[in-house]
């Protein structure tokens, strides 16, 4: 392929993802550049890998978000009285882990990953035929390569034998690598590029694949090596991941909110930042939609309509310590006022607009033959963790940090415990997660075990999009929990199966074990 079908080939690509806010990047139309001169600038450059950083809005959508928090134990999409959010069972099936190749959140979430890969592909072909100077291309190529290494590690978490697929100019339609040996591809991958990177945390590397941002993946590569069964206990690389990204300039925020508020590209404590603006056009942050009641918006003094539907699984929520501020900063509990009266809101089913904890199927509301059924509007702990703007009309500002650095401390305590290694260090690392939330001493631990560590994850990491892959390291994925009953013995399906519409697409895709052939 010649360079300008691949300038003009990108131009769509810029078109399909809009440029990140954070990374203060201008979009400009190439394929009125002569191919020589093209890709000569800082500016052109940053402009061409906007689109790759702009795939990672797809991982806080409503598919990603569901795969993970509503097929582990943290939250769930109820059916609300009315019917609102049954949408053909969907939710009920991943909570209660009857999924199929037809789950549209399995569906969903499939696409959107492999089309970041082939957008990441031919940002990477278009970047390494630029005339560009050699040193600032490795590191373009660098960041390129880190990205879709992301997503090709969020497809074999998720789905576990997947296609490798990574070469833009190559027209055959792959097939399946196994688990194993696309685990092994991103190790090796990940540790080709890690030195190539930029390693400072600054207001010009936030929402950027940084030295910071490759450790860690590495470190989950290693964390969970045992739980996917693609290579022995690799604990002991995973600590040593964990120390290099805690000898680089990231700190624990002293406020916690502080990685939560309308402006939080702020935080030095983001290792990889997906970059939102209140502007944008699709992949909106769209999380104030999705999970507050349709009233909600009145105390807030917002002129935006919810949606009302997720919220926390109420077994999670009572795990909290409610002197623990996370607590309320994870959770909006309680009455929804009118500033106006004064009085509690009323439902539309005259109710009271009061959240609690607890989600209740309403007798004789039962679907499908199973004792899933609807619930009432107010039923359920809301996500309170980022900060709603009162001057909210449309999408929310707030960024959210796929990696950062609390979730880094449990890693590398967690790797110490499986290890046998220094619980000293290992409750040190998690106490200071916990001073940090509690703002004193008085809740640390004298020493942690798994057990605590894992809630910790939990109490920190809230509505973070790791209660799956958590669960399944833990060994708590199959567990009863609200309607869900006990599935052991159903290890298969912790991965999902293929989906029908990307067998559609290419045949030469094998369905994973356990799920009916295609």
């Amino acid at each position: 392929m010649n360079k300008k079908s691949i300038i003009s080939l990108f131009t769509g690509a810029a078109l399909m993802f809009s440029m990140p806010s954070c990374t203060d990047l201008d979009e400009t139309v190439y394929d009125k550049i002569p191919a020589e001169n093209f890709g000569k600038t800082d500016g052109e450059i940053n402009s061409i890998i906007g689109p790759a950083y702009n795939t990672f809005k797809r991982y806080f959508s409503d598919a990603c978000i569901a795969l993970s928090e509503c097929s582990g134990d943290m939250a769930v999409v109820p059916t609300r009285k009315g019917g609102d959010w049954y949408d053909g069972g969907q939710y009920r099936e991943l909570h209660m882990h009857a999924w199929t190749a037809n789950t549209s959140a399995v569906k969903n979430a499939w696409s959107r990953s492999t089309e970041a890969i082939s957008a990441c592909n031919l940002i990477y072909e278009t970047i390494s035929t630029s005339a560009l100077e050699e040193s600032a291309k490795a590191r373009a190529l660098a960041e390129i390569r880190g990205v879709r290494a992301f997503w090709i590690y969020y497809l074999m978490d998720n789905w576990g034998n997947v296609p490798l697929s990574i070469d833009y100019n190559d027209t055959e339609l792959p097939t399946c690598k196994t688990r194993k040996e696309v685990y092994d591809w991103l190790v090796k991958e990940v540790n080709e590029i890690k030195d190539l990177l930029r390693e400072d945390v600054s207001d010009a590397s936030y929402g950027k694949f940084t030295k910071g941002a490759a450790y860690t993946l590495l470190a989950k590569l290693y964390l969970n090596a045992e739980a996917w069964g693609v290579d022995s206990p690799r604990y002991k690389e995973a600590a040593d991941a964990c120390d290099v990204v805690m000898g680089l300039p990231y700190i624990l925020e002293a406020n916690w909110k502080t990685n939560f508020q309308v402006n939080n590209q702020q935080s030095r404590e983001a290792i990889l930042a997906c970059c939102f603006s209140a502007n944008d056009t699709e992949w909106q942050n769209q999380l104030h939609y999705r999970t507050l009641h349709y009233k909600d918006n009145i105390p807030l003094g917002a002129t935006f309509s919810a949606w009302n539907g997720i919220c926390a699984q109420p077994d999670y929520v009572l795990l909290f310590d409610k002197e623990d501020p996370r607590y309320e900063g994870s959770f909006l509990v309680g009455p929804s006022i009118d500033p106006a009266t004064g009085k509690v809101l009323i439902t539309a089913h005259d109710r009271p607009l009061i959240h609690t904890p607890e989600v209740t199927v309403i007798p004789g509301t039962e679907r499908d033959g199973t004792i899933w059924g609807d619930v009432n509007q107010e039923d359920g702990a809301r996500c309170n963790k980022w900060t709603f703007d009162k001057s909210l009309t449309n999408a929310m500002e707030n960024d959210f940090h796929i990696f950062r650095l609390a979730d880094v401390y449990l890693m590398k305590a967690e790797c110490l415990i499986r290890t046998g290694g220094n619980n000293a260090e290992a409750t040190r690392l998690v106490n200071a997660v916990r001073e940090r939330a509690y703002g004193n001493s008085n809740h640390n631990y004298a020493s942690v075990d798994l057990e605590k560590i894992a809630l910790e994850r939990k109490f920190e990491l809230a509505w973070e999009c790791h209660a799956r892959q958590d669960n399944i390291r833990f060994g708590t994925f199959q567990n009863a929990r609200w309607l869900k009953s006990e599935t052991k013995g159903k290890d298969y399906m912790n991965i999902f199966p293929i989906s029908q519409d990307a067998w559609q697409t290419n045949q030469n895709l094998k369905q994973n074990p356990g799920y009916p052939a295609f």
